[in-house]
């Protein structure tokens, strides 16, 4: 394998992970901080995610008709100028018609980067390089928000950051000199097919979204209306991922071992109770609002993955791409409900909502899966695939899944 190319398209997708975050983080506390409501919060939040469901469905196009460079150029182009045009407009309306593009933009970039990613890396090669595709986004997520925790939140330079950002990214992948590949064809098994091969994944993925969309998105208003200050606010949504970034491989390692769905319910069940001990803190309570963070990000940001590993363990190799295309349509859906629902029960009753709602659609979660294990026998585990850490992106990261190779491939042939 060169490491060239994939060195290259994964920087990119660094740097572009990097400047999204800094937007999901920096506008909700700049909202809040213009004493906006809860709601239009949540709908400048899910305007990004409707973008990006969209962009999931219809962006393939693009890099279709003009390849992968040039797609990647005109895509990381515009969410500069979207950046931008922040530095000069503090009007949530437009900050929401932005997001919107931007989100549409991001799916394009993920599917072009994520497309060309497995052109370039052999299939014995997948998983080592899809785990360091998953970290190095985790990084960029973590630190543009350890950035922002030691920096003035209301400085024009965050936006013109964020547009540098998604202008380096440019820079990699431009003087890469690996071939333009293919695009791979994107498959889709609709949703109502995935919900009967594997109803526990598709109901998961769902409250992914549905739950962490909104928790990661409202969080800034939560901190706020508990009288927390913006630094500590935004160091405890690095300690969500932070804490992601730690669980999901021995949680997955755990899945292995038993029954996947065991697994997805202790999750859902500790991110239910966690949700009902962090409004009982204060702002004096830091220390344990950390803990409570830490472990809260760790269990809630690794239901996707479990997921998709359930999925994986009734789908045959040939259907994987489908079934993490799906799926992801699932949690994007969920995305652009969870933040608009739970803003509105913030409003009606308070910033505590926030985490009841996360409490309430866990803990249903955790009924219905309860009753598929009673109706549904698990695959014992040496007939399924191992864990694979599977991020919610782009439906092209699917063909980088190493479940998704025939044995053939697996040899890199």
């Amino acid at each position: 394998m060169s490491f060239l190319p994939v060195a290259a398209i994964l920087s990119g997708v660094t740097l572009m992970q990097f400047g999204n975050t800094l937007f999901a983080v920096l506008l909700p506390i700049r909202l809040e901080l213009m004493a906006s409501p809860a709601w239009l919060v949540g709908v400048v939040t899910s305007a990004y995610s409707l973008g990006f469901l969209f962009g999931c469905r219809r962006a393939q196009g693009l890099v279709r008709t003009v390849g992968h460079i040039r797609a990647f150029a005109a895509l990381s182009a515009l969410c500069c100028v979207f950046a931008l045009t922040f530095v000069e407009y503090a009007e949530p309306g437009l900050w929401a018609l932005l997001r919107l593009a931007m989100g549409f933009c991001l799916a394009g970039l993920f599917i072009t980067a994520e497309g060309w990613l497995n052109a370039v890396t052999p299939g014995h090669q997948r998983g080592r390089v899809l785990s360091v595709y998953m970290i190095l986004t985790k990084v960029a997520n973590i630190a543009s928000q350890l950035l922002l925790a030691v920096g003035e939140v209301l400085a024009k330079g965050w936006f013109v950051l964020a547009g540098a950002a998604f202008s380096a990214a440019l820079v990699p992948v431009a003087l890469t000199r690996a071939p333009q590949p293919p695009l791979p064809a994107v498959e889709r098994m609709g949703l109502r097919r995935l919900a009967r091969l594997a109803p526990a994944a598709i109901a998961g993925t769902t409250v992914a979204g549905l739950v962490n969309g909104a928790v990661i998105g409202l969080f800034p208003v939560y901190g706020a209306r508990i009288g927390l200050d913006v630094p500590f606010t935004v160091t405890l949504l690095s300690l969500l991922q932070i804490g992601s970034l730690v669980l999901q491989w021995p949680l997955g390692w755990l899945s292995d071992r038993t029954d996947r769905r065991f697994v997805i319910v202790g999750c859902a069940t500790m991110v239910a109770a966690l949700s009902l001990l962090l409004p009982l803190c204060g702002p004096g309570d830091r220390w344990l609002l950390a803990l409570l963070a830490f472990l809260w990000g760790g269990f809630a940001l690794s239901f996707y993955g479990l997921c998709i590993a359930h999925a994986a363990d009734f789908a045959p190799p040939e259907q994987m791409v489908a079934v993490s295309g799906s799926a992801l349509l699932a949690w994007a859906s969920g995305s652009v409900a969870g933040p608009v629902v739970a803003s509105a029960l913030i409003d009606l009753f308070g910033a505590a909502a926030l985490f009841g709602y996360a409490a309430a659609v866990d803990a249903a979660l955790v009924g219905f899966v309860l009753y598929r294990i009673v109706r549904r026998a698990p695959k014992f585990p040496d007939a399924r695939a191992p864990f694979v850490n599977l991020p919610a992106t782009s439906p092209a990261v699917g063909t980088i899944d190493p479940r998704a190779r025939e044995p053939s491939d697996e040899n890199g042939l």
